[in-house]
């Protein structure tokens, strides 16, 4: 696995209508059970990882902590992400497989 396919795969995931992405999508798919798989971007602040890891851990949902905001981004075709709620458990499944065959 290489980090072209996994950007690949999270674009195809958003033009499928399976990622939230911004503070506020992010928190809501999290919060109502939707987000299957949190993507956080190495470079977020550490303010924004201590509350998106508090939401992690009162809901149980699997975190990643991957890439860039920038790299995230673009791979929604958006400006600078700090993390992607992914909603559909087949996306969020390969994901995980993906980062885990390699370690991107």
């Amino acid at each position: 696995m290489n980090e072209d396919k996994l950007l690949g795969l999270l674009g195809l995931a958003h033009r499928a209508g399976f990622v939230a992405s911004g503070a506020m999508q992010t928190e809501k798919a999290l919060l109502s059970g939707r987000c299957k798989l949190l993507l956080i971007a190495a470079d977020t602040a550490t303010e924004t990882q201590k509350r998106l890891n508090i939401m992690v851990e009162e809901t149980g949902t699997p975190m990643i902590k991957i890439l860039s905001k920038l790299q995230l981004g673009n791979a929604v075709g958006k400006s600078p992400k700090a993390a992607l709620a992914i909603n559909d458990i087949g996306f969020a499944s390969s994901l995980r497989r993906m980062v885990s065959s390699d370690g991107v």
